[in-house]
């Protein structure tokens, strides 16, 4: 097996694993908020009016947090959602740190920068850092 398919495999995997593991909480978290097991922060009935809100006005009337401060409110079913939606979008940036050692362990130089570059950006797109108007 060469050196890329070896990396190849373990992203495979880890890949496998990881969407595994995000689509299996993401229907927890839909069985717990439409059953009503876990109390939702903003009240499923009225979700088809406030969807069709502007932003702006929709975050008046329901006292939603913008950027990060929606991690506060993970005990509300329709956070723990949110969250599950953060985790699926981890994935791609578990996948690279999973693969990254292997990459500089087999002296991949370039690849290995290119994996860090992409989680670096990825991480700060997260942040929020770079986001305008905030």
């Amino acid at each position: 097996m060469s050196r890329e398919q070896v990396v190849q495999e373990l992203y495979a995997r880890w890949l496998g694993a990881a969407t595994g593991v995000a689509f299996a909480a993401a229907l927890v978290a839909f069985v717990l908020y439409a059953w009503g097991v876990l109390p939702s922060f903003v009240p499923l009935d009225a979700l088809p009016t406030l969807w069709q809100l502007p932003v702006g006005e929709y975050l008046a009337r329901t006292g939603a947090p913008v950027g990060w401060g929606w991690l506060r409110l993970l005990p509300y079913a329709d956070y723990v959602s949110l969250g599950c939606v953060a985790l699926i979008a981890s994935v791609t940036a578990v996948c690279y740190l999973a693969v990254l050692p292997m990459l500089v362990k087999l002296e991949e130089r370039v690849q290995a920068a290119l994996v860090a570059a992409q989680v670096i950006v990825l991480l700060v797109a997260a942040s929020g850092a770079l986001a305008a108007g905030h």
